[in-house]
């Protein structure tokens, strides 16, 4: 007589909630070869839940201590480690670059959050519509956006951004086109919907972003804008900070201290304070080579204000190079853009504590764009995504 042998998974030896407890731990790339052991381990880790679980996880760990930073020769993953110079952990592989359904294309990162990066497309086919891709490089896949509402011409000009809704658990991308003597548009698109991008019909009649450089800070995208106003004698150009708020969808101003114009108007971004905090931060330009970094740190209140320190490079007249403020670390370093001539072709990062700066990052890259990343499992389970 044969004797069957009997067959046993893991399962009959760990309940379901003690194996989703240990794969809550694990790195992003073991949790996805763990979903190919059993279509149960395989619903698992595509539940939502989970999901938003495991990200919080990474993110309370410190494994999101890594920046991104992209130039048109790299997309690289660098340590957020001042200890360890910076120094490169990853090489990602652009989709765009290996995958057969974006041939004929060419992306321009515009955003990243919770380990999604948003690409604006262009086309050297000259597509009027060129699509946005969300884009998860740790599971490496990526989905396409639906076609705005209206086409971008030669006059026209368009910006995307990325974020995302921790109250319904939603991330959205705002579209904003702007053209010459016509009033800004602006357009909301969600993943959790997947349908059409939704324009706002309340937008401000002089909301007019003097750059794309913005800062997501209490759940609304800020930027600054400027307008000139009838003095006594001239006109002079004043400056403000618009916020659009990504709970209700609605803009607003955000008062800040007099005075913040010199030579140039002030660069916006966020700056990481000491624990969560997460501050919205003015750069107010104080010549070729100086800047003093000013923080919001009771959002809302305007006197709140502080100036933090000032970052200054020493040197002669004849030899004074140009710096201005290129991104903020989590782990509280500036780092900056330097050169002369207006040539702003190397990067340097500085210390507030020593006052020192540091090089930072490849000096052949000409990086375009920085943030903080984390990885995470946002896209897995989605339908209408594409693997490479």
């Amino acid at each position: 007589m044969k004797i069957q042998k009997q067959q046993w998974g893991v399962e009959e030896y760990f309940p379901e909630e003690i194996i989703g407890k240990i794969m809550l731990k694990l790195p992003v790339k073991d949790v996805i070869r763990c979903s190919a052991v059993s279509k149960l381990w395989n619903s698992l880790v595509k539940n939502p839940t989970f999901i938003q679980t495991h990200l919080k996880n990474q993110t309370h760990d410190g494994i999101s201590k890594r920046l991104l930073l992209i130039s048109r020769q790299s997309y690289d993953l660098h340590w957020d480690n001042p200890a360890a110079l910076f120094g490169q952990c990853s090489n990602l592989r652009n989709p765009i670059r290996n995958s057969n359904w974006t041939k004929g294309m060419v992306g321009e990162v515009v955003g990243t959050c919770n380990g999604l990066v948003c690409l604006a497309v262009s086309s050297i086919h000259g597509d009027p519509c060129p699509p946005v891709i969300l884009w998860n490089p740790s599971i490496r896949k990526f989905g396409f956006l639906p076609s705005p509402s209206r086409a971008v011409d030669c006059y026209r000009y368009e910006s995307y951004y990325l974020c995302y809704d921790s109250r319904i658990d939603d991330y959205k991308v705002v579209r904003i086109v702007s053209e010459p003597y016509c009033q800004v548009e602006v357009e909301v698109w969600s993943l959790a919907s997947g349908s059409a991008w939704k324009s706002l019909n309340n937008v401000p009649a002089d909301f007019s972003p003097i750059t794309s450089r913005h800062a997501f800070v209490n759940g609304a995208f800020h930027w600054v804008q400027s307008r000139l106003t009838r003095g006594e004698e001239e006109e002079e150009c004043t400056v403000s900070v618009v916020a659009l708020d990504m709970v209700d969808e609605s803009f607003r101003n955000v008062e800040i201290r007099q005075g913040f114009w010199r030579d140039s108007p002030p660069i916006i971004s966020r700056y990481h304070g000491d624990g969560d905090q997460c501050w919205l931060a003015l750069s107010e330009i104080q010549g070729i080579s100086c800047f003093d970094l000013w923080v919001m740190k009771d959002y809302g209140v305007a006197e709140s204000w502080t100036k933090l320190f000032s970052v200054r490079l020493l040197g002669s007249p004849e030899e004074e190079p140009c710096i201005e403020p290129f991104g903020f670390t989590k782990s509280g370093q500036v780092v900056v853009r330097m050169g002369r001539d207006g040539e702003l072709n190397s990067f340097k990062s500085y210390d507030p504590k020593d006052k020192q700066f540091r090089d930072f990052g490849n000096q052949a890259y000409d990086y375009y764009f920085m943030d903080s990343f984390v990885e995470s499992l946002v896209l897995l389970g989605q339908t209408n995504v594409f693997s490479y």
